[in-house]
């Protein structure tokens, strides 16, 4: 992909966030007042890594976004080379496979 079409990409993203958080914030067709989600995660018997999500959760839903993604590709990734040892130590090959037009 060339950095034109990735920067593109880029600018379209943001648009498109830029647009989205203008009607979520209350201009939204129709003229109407959108309203935030107002679900909450009871937090009283919570500790540790749970009560650090929950918090995020409840207080800052895009970072909490970003902190899920960011650790659903990690760990994606980290499944994804283990199984390549698994099948390696099991002698198959796992490399790119050719395509030819």
């Amino acid at each position: 992909m060339s950095t034109k079409k990735i920067l593109a990409l880029l600018l379209f993203c943001f648009l498109f966030a830029c647009a989205y958080g203008n009607a979520y914030a209350g201009e939204g067709a129709g003229g109407k007042q959108e309203t935030a989600i107002s679900k909450k995660i009871d937090t009283k018997n919570l500790s540790g890594v749970n009560l650090l999500i929950a918090d995020l959760y409840n207080n800052d839903r895009m970072l909490y976004a970003v902190v899920v993604t960011l650790v659903m590709a990690v760990l994606g990734s980290i499944m994804a080379f283990g199984t390549d040892l698994v099948l390696k130590h099991f002698g198959m090959s796992v490399s790119k496979i050719s395509h030819s037009e």
